[in-house]
């Protein structure tokens, strides 16, 4: 498993899919921010709208996700709409700082998957994240 330091100089941007449903998105960085577009990037032609998912201050925010995953152990996504509240001590809950969108904990493992420094597993009906075994 890379170090936080090692996993923030790889780009992040490309395809991917959300955990729980398997919708596709891409991702792009801009001004230090990450920009999730759903849907697949061949069929979408104007990245120069707003995304549908930003999470702020990117380097902060992979670095804090960890720092909580890891203190946590293990910790329940829990991803709801923008309009809802999260509930406590769920990824989703946590990420809302790092925007104003909902459904963060669907797009942001998957980022923190390719990085290398979690996995993402089902436990009952749930979804958790913890941080991946050396």
């Amino acid at each position: 498993m890379p170090s936080i330091e090692d996993a923030l100089k790889q780009p992040i941007a490309g395809d991917y899919q959300t955990c729980g449903m398997k919708k596709p998105f891409y991702v792009l960085e801009r001004d230090g921010d990450i920009h999730c577009f759903v849907g697949f990037r061949k069929r979408m032609g104007d990245f120069e709208n707003e995304a549908n998912v930003v999470l702020w201050e990117r380097d902060r925010v992979l670095r804090e996700a960890m720092s909580y995953i890891e203190r946590m152990g293990e910790v329940r996504l829990g991803p709801c709409r923008a309009e809802t509240f999260p509930e406590p001590d769920t990824l989703e809950e946590f990420l809302r700082s790092f925007s104003t969108h909902g459904n963060l904990a669907s797009y942001f493992p998957p980022i923190l998957e390719k990085l290398g420094l979690v996995e993402v597993y089902k436990k009952g009906r749930a979804l958790y994240i913890r941080k991946k075994d050396d």
